[in-house]
Formats: structure tokens, C-alpha cells, sequence
């Protein structure tokens, strides 16, 4: 009967056992399940605000919930890791996850009786080992060596439980753990006595060296006042010396200046004689450019009209030739004879040509016919800028009109290459700046007239343009030569304009470097504008390629020839006497 009695009993152990078996597990599944809820973020612990996030889960309240979080954190350190939740969680689900199957069973099986003695008998145990534990440290001598002995009495208590064959070992551990912090503490303290009394003796030391630096200092500072005092004394005797010395230099000084100022009233004075002077001989200047003028415009008439009996007398020279070739030899020797004695009464056709240029210019009467022949046709004479003319020219090579032409615009423009392309044909890329004035020469054939073009090569420079106005007055025409590639020079062309005071002159606006299209800062159009606003001839060429180079250039003959043509035909023409036919014989 009591065997039946112990088989019943331990049948029932064993399901009891294997019902909370399934039941830990089921609970261990719903603590991890619970702790994967707090623990969104994957750190590994869970914190007093993620708690809260089961206020869903359980029918508790948010401070409950903090509640049981203080009960589940018996370290303190403000989280739970998934082992401290799980092993105080299990616990609280029993009791709170269905309180009224735990009632039923604390009401209805004997187990939950006898697990609750149990429980009664585990507090006891525990006060029991902490009893041995507190023993156990006091024989070590190790009461007050550890700072946190909590954490050493659960290790110990969980050997205890678990491998209690590892407690002896523990024990020694902590003993010699103990044996080795005392010797540490000791050592400690023995270093810190060490310490004290080596910071004692090193405060005695540096008052000493602070004692000694202080007076050093002291005699150091002294010895430096002493030389101060000398070498202030040395440097007042020497300051006083040169205090005197620049006081006679200021005496010298005063008197110099009163000498000065002396010199300088007698030559404010004498300036002011000097600017009257100036002003007499400045009027004197102004009336001389003025009967310098008017005798250059008397000149100039005269020129032109020397010109037309120049004309006259080559048409003269050649009908004489004619005629001369045409006579009979006796009739040859007559003439000569005639020619000879030349009597005051005789008035033939070649007497009456050379006493009319012999009027106006007495140097014309010697000129033999060959030379007559060899000068230029135009009624301008001879270049601007040669004193004679060459005999040796021929009729064929002499120019029917010659005109001269002034390049004018800033440096590095283009303009000596602008020449050489016209004239040779040639373009030359390292071209040194033009010095002072050059001048070529090109005759070209313009409306079956052949017209030399006297092309006058001038300095952009600033310092060379009081020299480039002085060309403007007997210019025929002007070309004002620009950059297309630099702006400043375009800029500077109204500044040209304004240098040329001449009225009615012919102006050529030249843009050059047409070919670097890639570099150009002047629009042709902003050129043309310009041309159009001024009334200026515009055109854009190239030196370098050739481009628009002569055609510009023969547009300006062209000009020039029906300018001079126009003045032609107001100029009053000198007329000879009819002349009478000599008979031969």
C-alpha cells in the first residue's frame, strides 16, 4: 500500500515536472519574444524608455512597468541584457502573465504547495550562503579589500550551486587575489609616503633655488642700473656735444636761406620780366605763323600756277622741235643765226614763253628742255619732302599726279606692315616699332592716270606726335590705322581725329588684322558706325594675308584725283599771248 502510495506520488512528480517543463519553455519563448519587442534597434540590452513599448503586450501601466524594470535591474547600471531579462522575467510572467491560473493552481494541487515551501527553503539558503560567504571573507581577511564584493559573492554562490567542485579553487583564487591587493595596497601606501616625503624635499629644495634666483636677480638688477646710469650719463654728454653742433649748423642754415630768399625775389623778378617777354615774343610768333601762312597759301598759288606754265611750255618745246625738224637746212642756220643775236624787237612764240616764266621764277629761264620734259605732268610739282627733281626720270616713268598720304594710329597697329604689303607685296611677321617719320612711294593706275601715292610712315608713341601733327598741314589725305584685335586702340582714333585741324582733307578709317576673327574686340560694325558719324572713308584689311590692302588704297587715289580735279577747275588758268608764225626763209 505505501509502495502504491510512493509510485502515485512520483508518477505525479514526474508530470508535474514535465508540465513545468513545457511550461519554462513556453515561457522562455514569450520572455525572448517579449525582449525582441523592446529591442527594436538589434543593440542587445534594453533600456528603462524601451520597457514601455509592452505597455501593449501586458495589462500594466507605465509605472509598473518602470517598477519592474527596477526589480529586473538589481545591478543598477540602467539596462537589462536578454539573460537578466529572461531569468527575472519568467518569474513575473508566472505570477502576472495569467493570475487566474496561478490562483487555481496555488488553490488546487498539492505541487504548488510544496513549491512554495520550497521557495521558503530557498530564501533560507540564501541567507545561509550569505552567511558562509560573509564567513568566508572575514577568514580571508578580505571584508574591506573588495570594492563591489556583490559581484564576487554571486560568482561564489553560483559555483557553489553549479560546480561545486571548483569552489575549493575559488577560494584559494580569492585568497591569493586578497593576499596580492593587500601587498598592493601596502606597496601603495609605502609609495605614497615616498612621494610625500620626496615633494617635501623638492619644496625645500626649489625655496632654496628661489632664495638664490631672487638674489641673483637682485645683484643682476643692481649691476644693470649701475651701467644704465653710466651709459645714460655717456649718451646726455654726447646728445648735449651734437645738440650744440646742430645748433651751429642751424645758424649756417638760417643765413643760407635768407641768401636764398634774397636769390629767389631777384628771380621771381627777373621770371616775371622773363613772362612779359615771352608774352611779346609769343604775339610776335602768332604774327609771323600768321604771314607764314598767308605766304604759304601766296606760295602755293604760285606753285600752281608755275605748274600750268610748265604744261605750257613742254607743249611749246615739242611743236618747236616739230617745226625745227620740219624747216630746210638754210632756214636751220637762220633760226640759229636769229637765235644769236636775239634783237629786242623780235617777240617769236619761245621768247614769249620764257619771259613769262622767267616772271614768276627766274630760275626757269636756264632749265633746258630735257628737264622740262622729266618733271611730273600734276600741277603739285615736285614730292613733298625732295628739293630737286632727277633729270634722269624719264617722260614715261614720271607720275601724272603725286599725292601725299599720313599713316597715323597707336603702336603695334599695324602700319609699317601695312606699307610693305602695299608697296612690296611682302609681309615681314617681327617688325620693330617705327622711330620719327618714314615715308615709300607707289605709283598706281587709276582711271588711266597714273597716280604716285607718297605714303608717310609716323611713330604711334606719345613722345613722337607733336612730329605727326606738323604732317597734317601739307597732307593730302589721312588714314587713321586701328587694331580689330585691341579696343584701346580703336579708342584712341577719335583722339587722332582730333589731332588732324585740317578742313576738307580726305579720311581713310583702316581697321587691320582682319584676319584674326578669333581675337577681335572691335565689330565692323562699330567701325563703320564711327566712319559714318565722322564722315570718314571705313574700310578693314588684312597685312598679313593681303586681304582688302589695295583695294582700300586705290579708292583713296581714286578720291584724291577727283578732290584735286574739283580744285582744278576753280584754279584761275594763265593764258599766253597769240603767237605768230615765223617764216622760214
Amino acid at each position: 500500500m505505501a509502495a502504491l502510495t510512493i509510485a502515485s506520488r512520483g508518477s505525479r512528480a514526474r508530470r508535474a515536472n514535465s508540465e513545468a517543463t513545457a511550461d519554462g519553455s513556453a515561457v522562455l519563448e514569450k520572455t525572448q519574444e517579449f525582449f525582441q519587442i523592446c529591442d527594436l534597434e538589434d543593440k542587445g540590452f534594453i533600456t528603462r524608455r524601451d520597457m514601455q513599448r509592452l505597455h501593449k503586450e501586458l495589462p500594466l501601466s507605465a509605472e509598473d512597468l518602470e517598477d519592474v524594470f527596477d526589480t529586473l535591474d538589481a545591478d543598477g547600471n540602467g539596462y537589462l541584457t536578454l539573460e537578466e531579462f529572461s531569468s527575472g522575467f519568467s518569474g513575473f510572467l508566472f505570477m502576472f502573465g495569467n493570475p487566474a491560473e496561478a490562483e487555481a493552481r496555488k488553490t488546487s494541487s498539492p505541487e504548488v504547495l510544496y513549491e512554495s515551501r520550497w521557495e521558503e527553503s530557498r530564501g533560507r539558503d540564501e541567507e545561509e550562503e550569505e552567511k558562509h560567504f560573509c564567513m568566508l571573507m572575514d577568514s580571508l581577511g578580505a571584508s574591506n579589500v573588495f570594492e563591489e564584493p556583490t559581484e564576487v559573492r554571486s560568482l561564489w554562490a553560483q559555483l557553489r550551486r553549479d560546480e561545486p567542485r571548483l569552489l575549493s579553487n575559488f577560494e584559494e583564487f580569492l585568497a591569493r587575489v586578497t593576499l596580492q591587493i593587500k601587498e598592493a595596497n601596502q606597496e601603495r601606501r609605502e609609495m605614497e609616503s615616498a612621494l610625500k616625503r620626496k615633494a617635501a624635499t623638492h619644496d625645500d629644495e626649489i625655496q632654496r633655488l628661489y632664495e638664490e634666483m631672487e638674489q641673483q636677480i637682485k645683484n643682476e638688477k643692481d649691476r644693470i642700473m649701475l651701467q644704465d646710469s653710466e651709459r645714460f650719463l655717456s649718451r646726455s654728454q654726447d646728445l648735449e656735444h651734437k645738440l650744440s653742433t646742430k645748433e651751429h649748423e642751424l645758424d649756417l642754415l638760417f643765413q643760407k636761406q635768407k641768401r636764398l630768399e634774397f636769390q629767389c625775389r631777384e628771380l621771381s623778378s627777373e621770371r616775371q620780366e622773363t613772362k612779359v617777354q615771352n608774352m611779346k615774343l609769343k604775339q610776335t610768333n602768332e604774327e609771323l605763323s600768321r604771314d607764314l601762312e598767308h605766304t604759304s597759301q601766296e606760295l602755293a598759288l604760285a606753285q600752281e600756277q608755275l605748274a600750268l606754265l610748265q604744261e605750257q611750255a613742254s607743249r611749246l618745246d615739242e611743236e618747236r622741235e616739230m617745226y625745227q625738224h620740219a624747216v630746210t637746212p638754210s632756214c636751220c642756220a637762220q633760226t640759229r643765226l636769229s637765235a644769236s643775236l636775239r634783237p629786242q624787237e623780235e617777240e617769236d612764240d619761245d621768247e614769249g614763253v620764257e619771259l613769262q616764266m622767267s616772271s614768276i621764277h627766274p630760275s626757269l629761264t636756264s632749265t633746258p628742255s630735257a628737264e622740262s620734259r622729266g618733271t611730273p605732268t600734276s600741277p603739285r610739282g615736285q614730292p613733298v619732302g625732295k628739293e630737286t627733281v632727277h633729270a634722269e626720270e624719264g617722260v614715261a616713268s614720271a607720275p601724272d599726279r603725286l599725292f601725299k598720304v599720313v599713316l597715323v594710329g597707336n603702336s603695334s597697329v599695324g602700319k609699317t606692315s601695312l606699307l610693305r604689303r602695299f608697296c612690296d607685296g611682302s609681309f615681314h611677321p617681327g617688325t620693330s616699332a617705327t622711330v620719327g617719320i618714314d615715308y615709300r612711294v607707289k605709283t598706281l593706275t587709276v582711271d588711266g592716270s597714273q597716280v604716285a601715292l607718297q605714303l608717310w610712315d609716323t611713330a604711334g608713341q606719345e613722345r613722337y606726335r607733336s612730329i605727326t601733327k606738323q604732317f597734317f598741314r601739307k597732307a593730302d589725305g589721312v588714314v587713321i590705322v586701328y587694331d580689330v584685335t585691341t579696343e584701346q586702340s580703336f579708342t584712341a582714333v577719335r583722339h587722332w581725329l582730333a589731332s588732324v585741324q585740317v578742313e576738307d582733307l580726305p579720311i581713310m578709317l583702316l581697321g587691320n588684322k582682319a584676319d584674326l576673327d578669333k581675337q577681335r574686340q572691335v565689330p565692323g560694325q562699330v567701325g563703320e558706325a564711327l566712319a559714318k558719324d565722322k564722315q570718314l572713308m571705313f574700310h578693314e584689311c588684312s597685312a598679313c594675308s593681303g586681304h582688302n590692302v589695295l583695294d582700300c588704297m586705290v579708292r583713296l587715289a581714286r578720291i584724291l584725283k577727283e578732290q584735286e580735279d574739283h580744285q582744278k577747275e576753280k584754279t584761275v588758268q594763265l593764258v599766253g599771248s597769240p603767237c605768230r608764225k615765223k617764216a622760214c626763209c
